[in-house]
């Protein structure tokens, strides 16, 4: 039934049934062009099973995290299992590697691995391993109850439909504060006193914690302890508070927030009422904004990581046949990078739940998260710390595809982590998909850390190509996944840039879906075969002719601005001495791009000025650049050019007084075309001289903020600025005040 298609190809790839269709493929690869690091933290796992299992497959951002997290007491190490099962509780885990979250940190750094815990900022956590929330002899019959407990309840009434509420916390919980206090009620713990006895733990590894665990829908799954839902103030506060409190109880804190659970909590906060009741401004956009602005006020950075779960939204498959799932889940992945990939989810495809967001219907989602982390607080890397794309099952090959699909994509588009929910069954396909980016061959050999072009011409939902370079430029990894469940793939592979000398495959096949595979070592050929339903990561031996003096970003690459809104790119030097000169920007028609300052060294970062048209949308743009070592690079973003600007009219400009007398301020938000609306919305104020009453105002129901400034109590001219938040598209007026 088989036969060899081409003897100089690896013995793996040979055997191709003959009766199987082909299909032409062409990959490019460019060591040249879109060069940056690949962040070593993207290729993590939640709760994987033992620490032999964290250094068998590489994985290295090891999470303790979901829903239970946000209710463990780590004195009597149990949790509740809120509405994941009956709101009752038992243990956290398993031992040795969970129930204990110090032992937890611990033996996870002595993997090498990085560990990354989850401090709770809910009141409550578990009082014990037995008691439970909703008594059905103290709250009465209830809709269902535990198959394992009949008086535990499911806190719903007979109707199925409306919630208990009124409950007790105290029947199934403890009090979390933060410190001990002089009338803390009985059986108390402490955050500071775990984030003592963790900080102990992590030794020279990062000190990662997620502040809690998607606060968005506490009122859903935590409803026992918390049943309003999470409104904007709650969770922005909430955060600030506990974020500086962990600062203070662990200086080498790296806090990661807000954990956001999904699509349409990125947008709305849980509370209706809410978005209206803070400008129109929609939830991501509006935390991050208000995060920036009070670590402005304060001096201190609260948030290190961005951070939300990234599900690919799907449409609902009850009802699909396997073969449908197997597609959806190797095509859905499209939803994280695919500028041109309307979502399938009614979720998303749908008017709702955006009215700010360019192309709302199309996900788009790590770059969209990014250029909203960067308009609204710049330097916050993103990490998703939860996804799973296993819809045809978790022991589904499929799903070893996907993943495969995925931890290219994150390193591909700069995410700054991961964590995939959960870590793969050892059983599973799966569990090899992580071990061709971390460990193909058994002896820790990885995917190499930068990540270089690999365009094709293929059909995204049967092809993908990722690269990746060594730092020495003598070794590239190219990843190719054939998606298609029937048809092999006929490649020619184009190397720029890198000049090959020998190759070895190593290849994850539905033919074998639990074991990589490894040819021999071979003369390098353009010309390869890929089986159908396979990965496999070709490792290519040779050396660049040329090589760069100097790598440098586009510092950002991709950016939110408004319709007919500027902004700057500043190009810097990310490694090497070599001056770079930046020689043209090509870019979509609706922008306009022109280069202001094109030398680029390690102490001048080059100018590149924007200019976003009428129509809101996503635009591409590429900037080709020479090195003083001779050396050509592209790299290229995206511009997101989002709603017009609302505008702010002020009043009270051009006043004098005398040294030390107040003056009043005032400034109104108008929200245009911005989508936003004038109450609710917040006004930063700064002063060059003399003091305000107010740095951040929200706007009443006219969109009037107003502020009192205090002249200095000598004479001078003072400048005061207003500034509307970035979602609104930072609308600033200046006022200038004289004290005489």
């Amino acid at each position: 039934m088989f036969r060899s298609l081409r003897s100089a190809l690896p013995t793996l790839l040979l055997l191709i049934p003959l009766a199987i269709a082909q299909t032409s493929v062409t990959v490019t690869v460019n060591t040249l062009a879109n060069r940056h690091t690949i962040s070593p933290f993207i290729y993590g796992v939640n709760f994987p099973p033992d620490t032999n299992y964290i250094t068998q497959t590489g994985a290295t951002l090891i999470r303790w995290g979901g829903n239970a997290s946000s209710r463990y007491n780590w004195q009597n190490f149990d949790t509740n299992s809120a509405a994941d099962w009956y709101f009752d509780n038992g243990p956290f885990g398993s031992p040795p590697l969970y129930q204990d979250s110090r032992q937890f940190i611990s033996n996870v750094a002595a993997t090498g691995a990085y560990p990354l815990m989850t401090m709770p900022m809910l009141s409550w956590v578990a009082k014990d391993s037995s008691s439970y929330s909703f008594s059905v002899a103290k709250y009465g019959a209830q809709c269902y109850a535990n198959p394992y407990n009949s008086d535990d309840g499911i806190g719903i009434k007979t109707d199925c439909v409306t919630n208990i509420t009124g409950n007790n916390p105290n029947d199934a919980n403890v009090p979390l504060l933060d410190q001990p206090g002089s009338n803390d009620p009985p059986g108390s713990v402490y955050r500071n006193q775990w984030t003592s006895n963790l900080r102990s733990e992590f030794g020279t590894k990062p000190h990662f914690y997620d502040m809690d665990n998607e606060m968005d829908i506490w009122a859903s799954t935590h409803r026992d302890v918390h049943p309003s839902p999470s409104g904007y103030d709650e969770m922005l506060n909430t955060f600030l508070t506990e974020a500086a409190n962990m600062k203070s109880w662990d200086p080498q804190a790296i806090r990661l927030g807000p954990v956001s659970c999904c699509w349409w909590f990125y947008w709305n906060g849980a509370n209706n009422n809410d978005k209206a009741a803070h400008g129109g401004v929609d939830f991501l956009p509006w935390w991050l904004n208000g995060v920036y602005w009070n670590d402005k006020i304060s001096g201190k950075r609260s948030l290190d990581v961005f951070d939300a779960h990234a599900y690919p939204d799907s449409p609902d498959t009850s009802g699909w046949p396997q073969a449908q799932k197997q597609a959806l889940a190797l095509r859905i992945l499209r939803d994280w990078w695919d500028p041109t990939y309307v979502s399938e989810s009614g979720s998303i495809n749908q008017p709702w739940a955006t009215f700010m967001q360019p192309n709302k219907t199309i996900p788009f989602r790590i770059t969209r998260l990014r250029a909203v982390a960067n308009v609204n607080y710049p330097n916050t890397p993103l990490s998703f710390t939860e996804w799973n794309v296993a819809l045809a099952g978790e022991s589904d090959f499929s799903t070893a595809l996907a993943d495969a699909d995925a931890w290219g994509i994150l390193g591909r588009e700069r995410a700054a982590g991961s964590a995939r929910w959960v870590a793969a069954d050892p059983s599973a396909p799966a569990y090899w998909s992580l071990q061709l980016f971390r460990n193909y061959d058994g002896q820790h050999h990885q995917f190499e850390p930068t990540s270089v072009s690999a365009t094709n011409n293929g059909d995204p939902n049967l092809f993908s190509s990722y690269a990746s370079l060594d730092s020495a430029g003598k070794t590239l990894t190219l990843l190719v996944i054939d998606k298609d469940p029937q048809n092999v793939d006929q490649a020619q592979i184009n190397l720029n840039g890198f000049t090959p000398n020998k190759v070895t495959a190593y290849t994850l096949s539905s033919a074998n879906p639990n074991k990589i595979i490894a040819s021999s070592s071979q003369s390098w050929t353009s010309n390869w075969s890929f089986a159908s339903y396979s990965a496999t990561l070709l490792v290519i031996t040779g050396s660049m002719p040329q090589v760069p003096g100097a790598d440098w970003d586009l510092n950002p690459d991709v950016i939110q601005i408004p319709a007919s809104g500027t902004y700057t790119l500043l190009p810097r030097l990310v490694s090497g001495s070599a001056t770079v000169t930046l020689a043209s920007v090509q870019s979509d028609p609706g922008v306009t791009m022109s280069i202001t300052q094109p030398v680029v060294t390690p102490s001048q970062n080059g100018k590149i000025a924007v200019t976003a048209g009428s129509n809101p949308g996503f635009y591409h743009f590429t900037v080709t650049s020479n090195d003083s070592s001779g050396v050509t690079q592209t790299q290229s973003g995206w511009i997101l050019v989002g709603n017009p600007a609302a505008t702010l009219t002020k009043t009270g400009d051009g006043q004098h007084g005398p040294p030390g007398s107040q003056l009043n301020l005032s400034v109104k938000l108008n929200p245009g075309q911005s989508a936003g609306n004038a109450q609710g919305a917040t006004v930063l104020f700064s002063t060059s001289a003399g003091n305000l009453s107010s740095r951040m105002v929200t706007t009443d129901a006219s969109g009037n903020a107003n502020v009192v400034l205090t002249l200095p109590g000598t004479a001078g001219t003072v400048h005061v600025q207003a500034e509307g938040q970035f979602a609104l598209g930072h609308p600033v007026a200046i006022f200038t005040e004289t004290a005489q």
